[in-house]
């Protein structure tokens, strides 16, 4: 017999290892006496992942469908783990409970926008979380440091942070999480209504790959993270505190050559043969479902007697076979579908029908491969009326039967194969009166055309294949864990690093650089709301404190902001990203016995520093000294005008520049406006020199040449008399990508600690995850002593 994945065949134990999780195990198993047997399932998903065998060997991880006893239990794990596969077992109640209580009662009509299906218990999310607690625990002593886990669909959708969770705690960070969902993922706003949105999305973040079958479920993705969650986002990023999660669109297939296959086999050219003879002289629609309410079919039959009421000389002379699979039959909402498509039948036959012609053949049953290829390939058309599909592979199955006859595929738009399909006709399958259009352009089109637009079908089923579909979201991930593992190299700093260098300098001075929003104090979304915690307020103290210490706090703030919150401790202030500054009185009791560059008069400094530096009062500097107030008038109407049209924007003027906020706007619609303003602000100032930032939900004009880095270029240059022989600096902002540079260039390596807050892609020696753990280092500097 063989395996899930014929491991063997690959012959080399280097190769990367795979695990694949789903739900169920692809696999039957029967007892006879006390003995198991094993049988594999065919399924969409073994096909996908056939074509993997030789590119690595991976393991299969699943519930085997029910409870087992302890004895039986030993007996089922050694046969599944001789064929490559691993069992996650789970009581029946949580079983029930996990997946038809909340997967299949809750997310499953969510997904599919069927929210009034929807009935949330608090006893099903708990027995979804256990589930999927289940699943990571079982993994941990399977997996190892560089092998890839795959997880499967709405099923497991909080295993990728369990399972991080679990394998963090083990020191195995290599390991690379994908997630893939087989349905549609809803619009931002009707996914909002899940009362447990925010633990979903999370649950899924913790993977470094999420993959969907079409761009739309992608973005719908996206805007929920971006709208819910308030993450940063791109078309095919999510930025969380700790990883870049990539976003991919992967269209699944299936195996045409098991369809072209069973073409040739002697069973199916007899039933073949008997359906062209049962049929003869009509044309023939085929429809193949499961009778679910996602499915459309009611819609299907209403269109069907529509186009015969509005074509009769097509009576007699069509036939519509519509295999409907039984689904969840036990269900209150699915036996009322059943009682409604039982009686939409009875009506169309008892109206359109004779005792030799019977207009619709419903079959509510299961059908064997033979049974449903013949199907397949005798019918003229192939209807599909989805509602709202993941995907639905009966469309792909359709084609790859139909070398001979070249049929029409009619295909709802609301089907994600729609998506890949071209050469369909596409309809809106909520239309009746389209769908029954789309009907008569089928059975009325040329041969010439048909044959034309099957060849573009035929192309792409046999091209992009299921096989194709599992080497590309493996290829992505294992390209996203390179790039993942180049992030990963990025060491944390710890307490003992910047402690250790922070002490060998305790002779000399020692200067810090800190960045304010979103370094010392979680971002607010209304400046004058973003006053320091008292616990920064006392760190920096403490640091200030010390012997031969200078800090310096850099902010977009304005300086009266500046001077009220930390007007009381002896720390250096640079206001609005750079433009203001003013030392400490500890940096200046410093520069009075040493020489200090002038703007006027020393000859070394830098001429451009020199040329713009002058006293604004009250200790502080300017590093612009003269601007022309009309460059203000020409942009105050335009952010005024974007303010009125982006509902929660607002505009704030500084001393110098000014900054335009959308962060509590909506964040697609902000981002576009935000866009858009800085594409008409480019146009009206390009003649001025000032330049247009994009900062963190900010659009920012002022000064050209002046930024944070700027800044302390200049600080040092004050302190250029004075031994430095420690320098940190810890941002969070683009902005801060230039002081990083600018101090790696500028002090040894040995005596520079630079530090990102957030895992990205940066020109800092360390990172830091968040703002706790920052004020947690800073103290631990704070308490080190001389």
């Amino acid at each position: 017999m063989s395996s899930v994945t014929d491991t063997q065949e690959t012959g080399n134990s280097d190769l990367a290892h795979l695990i694949v999780v789903s739900n169920r195990l692809p696999v039957t198993l029967a007892q006879n006496g006390s003995e198991w047997s094993f049988k594999l399932s065919s399924g969409g998903l073994v096909s996908a992942l056939s074509g993997l065998k030789r590119e690595m060997s991976f393991t299969w991880v699943g519930w085997p469908g029910k409870d087992f006893g302890e004895n039986d239990r030993q007996k089922i794990n050694e046969l599944l783990k001789e064929n490559s596969c691993s069992a996650v077992y789970l009581d029946d109640e949580t079983a029930e409970l996990y997946y038809n209580g909340f997967a299949n009662s809750i997310l499953w009509p969510l997904f599919h926008y069927h929210p009034g299906e929807m009935v949330f218990e608090e006893a099903a999310w708990d027995a979804y979380q256990r589930a999927n607690q289940a699943f990571a625990e079982s993994l941990v002593d399977v997996v190892k440091d560089g092998d890839l886990v795959w997880i499967q669909d709405y099923h497991l959708m909080l295993m990728p942070l369990m399972l991080r969770r679990l394998l963090d705690a083990r020191g195995l960070k290599s390991v690379k999480i994908g997630w893939f969902l087989h349905t549609p993922f809803p619009s931002s706003e009707l996914y909002r209504i899940l009362p447990v949105r925010r633990e979903i999305l999370e649950g899924v973040l913790a993977a470094d790959l999420l993959g969907f079958h079409t761009y739309d479920y992608a973005r719908h993705f996206v805007s929920s993270c971006a709208r819910i969650l308030g993450l940063q986002t791109t078309p095919n990023v999510v930025e969380t505190e700790t990883r870049m999660v990539q976003v991919g669109t992967f269209p699944i297939g299936i195996d045409p050559s098991k369809f072209s296959e069973a073409l040739q086999t002697t069973e199916v050219q007899q039933r073949l043969g008997e359906f062209e003879r049962k049929f003869s002289g009509s044309r023939v629609i085929v429809g193949v479902d499961r009778l679910d309410y996602i499915k459309g079919v009611p819609q299907k039959f209403l269109a069907f007697e529509h186009f015969l009421s509005e074509h009769p000389e097509y009576v007699g002379r069509v036939v519509l076979v519509q295999v409907a699979v039984p689904s969840r039959g036990d269900v209150e909402e699915y036996k009322q579908l059943i009682s409604s498509v039982n009686e939409l039948v009875g009506r169309i036959n008892g109206r359109f029908g004779t005792v030799e012609y019977t207009p619709i053949h419903f079959l509510h049953k299961s059908v064997a491969m033979t049974e449903l290829v013949s199907l397949y390939a005798v019918a003229d058309v192939c209807l599909i009326t989805s509602t709202r599909d993941g995907m639905n592979l009966v469309s792909y199955e359709y084609v790859a039967s139909q070398q001979k006859r070249h049929g029409v595929l009619v295909l709802s738009e609301f089907a994600g194969a729609a998506q890949s399909l071209n050469g369909s006709i596409i309809i809106n399958s909520w239309n009746i009166e389209e769908v029954a259009a789309a009907i008569y352009q089928a059975l009325s089109m040329t041969a010439e055309q048909r044959e034309q637009n099957f060849n573009k079908l035929h192309k792409y089923v046999t091209k992009f294949t299921a096989a194709y579909w599992g080497l590309s979201f493996i290829d992505e991930l294992k390209r996203v864990s390179q790039a993942a593992d180049e992030l990963a190299q990025l060491p944390r700093l710890t307490a003992t690093v910047a402690s250790a260098r922070f002490r060998a300098a305790a002779q000399r001075v020692r200067l810090l650089a800190l960045d304010y929003d979103g370094t010392l104090s979680a971002t607010k979304t209304i400046p004058e709301f973003a006053r320091p915690s008292p616990l920064a307020l006392s760190t920096l103290r403490k640091l200030a404190n010390q012997p031969n210490t200078l800090v310096y706090v850099f902010s977009g703030r304005v300086r009266a902001h500046m001077d009220a919150w930390f007007g009381n401790i002896d720390v250096g202030l640079v206001a609005e990203h750079g433009l203001f500054y003013r030392h400490p009185q500890a940096a200046r009791a410093r520069m009075q016995g040493s020489p200090t560059p002038s703007a006027d008069t020393d000859a070394d400094a830098d001429a451009a520093l020199a040329h713009v530096r002058h006293k604004v009062g009250d200790g502080w500097y300017g590093l612009v000294q003269h601007t022309d107030p009309q460059w203000r008038q020409t942009v105050l109407p335009l952010f005024q005008h974007y303010t009125e049209r982006t509902p929660g924007s607002f505009i704030e003027e500084k001393e110098i520049d000014i900054t335009w906020h959308y962060r509590n706007t909506d964040p697609e619609f902000g981002l576009w406006q935000a866009n858009e303003l800085k594409m008409n602000l480019e146009r009206v100032l390009a003649h001025l020199p000032l330049t247009i930032v994009n900062g963190n939900k900010t659009v920012e004009v002022r000064p050209a040449r002046i930024d944070k880095a700027y800044a302390l270029r200049t600080i040092v240059k004050d302190l250029a008399g004075i031994d430095i022989g420690f320098t940190m600096a810890v941002g969070d902002g683009k902005g801060d990508e230039n002081v990083f540079t600018y101090l790696t260039a500028e002090f040894p390596a040995d005596q520079l600690v630079t530090s990102t807050v957030g895992r990205k892609s940066t020109q800092a020696m360390y990172y830091l995850p968040n703002v706790d753990s920052v004020l947690a280092i800073l103290s631990k500097l704070g308490e080190a002593g001389a």
